[in-house]
């Protein structure tokens, strides 16, 4: 199967697409998933001309493909004059390599094409080492490949690729790099991890869900900031937080993450694990949906299945399972009927159904985070000898202080205090304490 879209005028990179269909799947999942690797190339970048799918029992060990279509695809490489290939799921290094002896011009995959937009996509110093990362434990098992690849370019009589010896320099560099990126961002996580202990005490609530699916729209919405809204896959690779205030109710901050994508690379995950680590630290998750995307119900999977992944890798004692979680069905303003909300309301009759874009259903979301707060905290009022030092310090550390005052020889508080923190209080010492509002 195949189809070609009307070449551009001037193209910078002419791209075909590579799909398999292997038994079991259906010609939607393969029509899914090529959709979005087409959208993928168009953020890198480059002008999609063509799409080519086979059928197949199973994966060629060789060439991911089979010859047949390795022939078809040399004459529409030559006809249309592509000069990149990219195939839908991740290639071992022989077999990019044998694909691209094959077909003389660029042979990239899905996650290749994926850590390329991450690497122009990402901003700060944090981003930009965990890409380098990923990308380089990706590239490292693929360095005789790319060797190869340069030799071919070089061309002429007597070209050589490098001997092994140079082979394992760059294996060895390339290590030494990892290793030191690592270093680095370990510095920086700590950091992060210093600031999230200073916002511990208020109410965090993190926004996730599949790319592109509005989150930082949500964000802006809810905070009345002004985050960057591209509507272009992976606009967001830092996580960004905000305060928002709430009336008659505690501040919460509102932290919008990384999107998640069918395939995501696995250097990824690994990679952006400290930017992950708010998912963990929520004490609540919005998962927002793009109602308005046709497959919305396998992109729900994907997140949960990458939420369960971050929480299982987690390596340091932190949550087993996520915080409560909001579904938020986002865009229904992009419905094209009423009955088409209905639907989506008797299936997801827990979800909450909104248009970040236009503030409808706005409201509702935030009065479902304030009574999910008001679940979380209690109001209690406290007193204790006013010279002890260690005891004020244990109140003002772990509660949130609305009044204080010393009376004779007690200080006396009006906090507000999480309940998983009031039996720490209590066995700090000589502190009474009276509950005002559960």
């Amino acid at each position: 199967m195949s189809y070609y879209n009307t070449p551009p005028d001037h193209p910078e990179e002419r791209v075909c697409l590579v799909g398999v269909r292997l038994r079991g799947s259906t010609e939607e999942d393969v029509r899914e998933n090529l959709t979005e690797l087409e959208q993928l190339a168009e953020t890198a970048g480059a002008e999609v001309v063509a799409v080519k799918v086979q059928k197949r029992a199973r994966i060629a060990g060789s060439t991911y493909v089979g010859t047949g279509i390795l022939e078809s695809l040399a004459t529409l490489i030559e006809d249309e004059k592509i000069n990149v290939v990219i195939f839908d799921d991740e290639l071992t290094p022989a077999q990019a390599r044998n694909i691209e002896t094959r077909l003389k011009v660029n042979v990239i995959d899905r996650t290749e094409l994926i850590l390329d937009i991450f690497s122009r996509r990402a901003r700060t110093r944090q981003a930009k080492i965990q890409v380098e990362i990923a990308q380089l434990t990706y590239a490292l098992p693929r360095l005789k490949r790319l060797w190869d690849h340069l030799s071919r370019q070089n061309g002429g009589i007597g070209t050589r690729g490098p001997g092994e010896t140079q082979l394992e320099v760059d294996r060895r560099r390339v290590r030494e790099r990892i290793s030191h990126l690592k270093k680095d961002l370990d510095k920086i996580n700590k950091r992060t991890a210093e600031r999230r202990k200073k916002r511990k005490e208020a109410y965090n609530v993190t926004i996730v869900g599949y790319t592109n699916a509005g989150k930082s729209t949500l964000l802006n919405r809810l905070s009345g900031s002004s985050v960057l809204e591209s509507g272009k896959l992976f606009s967001t690779l830092d996580s960004t937080s905000r305060r928002v205030s709430l009336v008659g109710a505690e501040d919460f901050v509102l932290t919008d993450t990384i999107g998640f994508i069918r395939k995501l690379p696995t250097h990824l995950v690994a990679s952006f694990r400290a930017t992950l680590m708010d998912v963990e630290e929520a004490d609540l998750l919005l998962h927002v949906i793009d109602a308005s995307s046709p497959g919305f119900e396998e992109r729900i999977d994907v997140v949960n299945n990458v939420l369960k992944k971050v929480l299982e890798n987690n390596g340091d004692g932190g949550k087993d399972d996520p915080a409560h979680t909001i579904m938020v069905l986002n865009k229904v303003d992009r419905l094209k009927e009423k009955a088409e909300g209905k639907s989506l309301g008797n299936r997801y009759s827990d979800a909450l159904q909104i248009s970040a874009a236009t503030g409808e259903g706005v409201d509702e979301l935030l009065s479902e985070i304030k009574k999910s707060m008001e679940k979380e905290f209690i109001e209690a009022d406290m007193e204790v000898p006013a010279k002890a030092g260690k005891l004020i310090s244990v109140i003002e550390n772990l509660a949130k202080v609305r009044d204080r005052k010393v009376e004779g020889e007690l200080m006396t508080y009006r906090v507000s205090i999480r309940r998983s923190d009031l039996g720490r209080l209590e066995s700090a010492g000589d502190i009474v304490v009276k509950i005002v509002r559960r």
